[in-house]
């Protein structure tokens, strides 16, 4: 009987042991956009760790944009905040909001994807981006591999499922864990950062 529940226990360990922890995945935040100035006025997002980081850096324009410290962050599971689509000349021509989840287990999938797709570089810590484009709003996820100074070659078979795609100026790779929809207003929405 001892035997049987020493093996029991001796098997729950080992299955407890190979299960995948939370980690942290990111340290650094970029904000930016994909058609031209806006003002991030307040974006956060959440993590399963129960922190995440904050991405309303103000004006921005341009991938990857504006770039933080965001401390460590894990995987993201949520998105809210407001944005807003800057006039050339001066002041704010549309504003937008989100609050929506974000599929946590799919997003630890594409990242751990990525943080084993290179052959030869390594990084643990790794760039969440949120980029707008009008309504659009997605966040990006990168090791910041540049081929033109780096090894990016990926190892045979790192990415089955094609979930590492390039940034949008194509200079490193990058996967999509978020890719939604605002609500569009001509006006400020109330309670946001561009009310007054």
């Amino acid at each position: 009987m001892k035997i049987k529940l020493l093996f029991v226990l001796t098997a729950l360990h080992f299955l407890s042991a190979c299960e995948e922890k939370p980690f942290y995945v990111a340290n650094i935040g970029n904000a930016g956009s994909l058609d031209g100035p806006y003002s991030m006025g307040s974006v956060s997002v959440s993590d399963v760790l129960g922190g995440g980081g904050g991405f309303g850096y103000g004006a921005v324009n341009g991938y990857p944009g504006a770039s933080a410290d965001i401390g460590r962050m894990g995987v993201p599971k949520h998105i809210e905040g407001y944005w807003a689509k800057k006039y050339q000349e001066g002041g704010f021509q549309y504003y937008y909001r989100i609050s929506a989840d974000i599929d946590s287990e799919l997003a630890e999938k594409k990242i751990r994807t990525l943080r084993s797709y290179y052959k030869h570089y390594e990084r643990n810590m790794g760039v969440m981006q949120v980029e707008v484009e009008a309504e659009n709003i997605r966040v990006y996820y990168t090791l910041k591999c540049f081929s033109r100074v780096d090894d990016c070659s990926s190892q045979a078979n790192s990415d089955t499922n094609n979930w590492v795609v390039r940034s949008p100026t194509n200079t490193t790779d990058v996967v999509v864990l978020f890719d939604g929809k605002g609500e569009m207003s001509p006006t400020p929405f109330p309670d946001s950062p561009y009310e007054d």
